[in-house]
C-alpha cells in the first residue's frame, strides 16, 4: 500500500484530492493537514511514501517543507501543487528534489499519473513544465555552444598546436621538441591557452577537450 498525506489550506480541497487519491489500486491517505508547520510534523510522525502538497500554504510554504523533511532525514516524495509555472519555482523544485510538479488547473487523470509515476520511484513534472525546462536547456546549451566558440576562435595557431599535443598527452619536453620552441615559449603558449579556455590545469584541459568535439575538431 502507498500512503499518501494530503497539504492543503483549502479545507474544502482536500476531500476531492483524497478521492482522486483513492481511485488508485494500493494507494490510501493516510494524514492532513492545512499549513506547512503542522505539515511537517505530521510527515515526520507518519513519514508518509508520497506528500500532495499546495505551494502556498501558509506559516510554511511547499519548498519549505521539502527543506525541512530533507533536514530530517524524512524520505516521503512531495508532488508539488501550483498555478504558477516560471523558471525560479522550476529551479527550486529541482533544488529540493520535487518529486512531482502538477498545476491545478489540470485535470484529474494528471494527478493519478503524477502519483503512479512517483511510486515507481520516477519524477513527474506536467508537460507545460517540462517543456519549459527543454526550452530553458536549449537555451543554456546555446548559450555554452556561443561561448565555447569565443573562446576556441580566440586562439592562436600556436596555442591551436599546444593544445592538441597536450590533449595528445605529450609532456613539455615533447611539445617543445615538437614544435621547436624553447620551454618559456611553450609555458607562454600553455599559460595564455589556460586562461582563453578558462581552465585551471593541464587535466582540466584535457577533460574539457574530450567532452567537446568542437574542440576535437582542431584535431582533424
Amino acid at each position: 500500500m502507498t500512503n499518501v498525506f494530503i497539504v492543503d489550506d483549502h479545507k474544502i480541497l482536500i476531500p476531492g484530492i483524497k478521492m482522486i487519491v483513492e481511485s488508485l489500486p494500493n494507494f490510501s491517505v493516510v494524514g492532513d493537514a492545512n499549513d506547512g508547520i503542522t505539515a511537517v510534523k505530521e510527515i515526520t510522525q507518519l513519514k508518509p511514501d508520497i506528500c500532495i502538497v499546495d505551494l502556498s500554504i501558509p506559516l510554511l510554504n511547499g519548498f519549505g517543507v521539502a527543506r525541512k523533511l530533507i533536514e530530517g532525514h524524512i524520505d516521503s516524495k512531495i508532488i508539488l501543487l501550483t498555478s504558477y509555472v516560471d523558471d525560479s519555482l522550476i529551479s527550486r523544485a529541482l533544488q529540493y528534489k520535487i518529486a512531482g510538479y502538477v498545476l491545478k488547473e489540470n485535470n484529474t487523470e494528471e494527478l493519478k499519473r503524477a502519483l503512479t509515476e512517483v511510486r515507481e520511484g520516477n519524477r513527474y513534472f506536467t508537460p507545460s513544465v517540462m517543456t519549459k525546462m527543454v526550452n530553458k536547456l536549449e537555451q543554456f546549451e546555446a548559450e555554452n555552444s556561443a561561448e565555447q566558440e569565443k573562446k576556441i576562435h580566440s586562439l592562436t595557431p600556436k596555442e591551436q598546436d599546444v593544445l592538441m599535443l597536450v590533449a595528445n598527452g605529450m609532456s613539455g619536453k615533447q611539445i617543445c621538441s615538437e614544435l621547436n620552441i624553447t620551454e618559456s615559449t611553450m609555458k607562454k603558449h600553455k599559460t595564455s591557452l589556460l586562461k582563453k579556455m578558462k581552465v585551471s590545469t593541464t587535466n582540466e584541459l584535457i577533460a574539457l577537450v574530450n567532452k567537446d568535439t568542437r574542440i576535437a575538431r582542431l584535431f582533424t
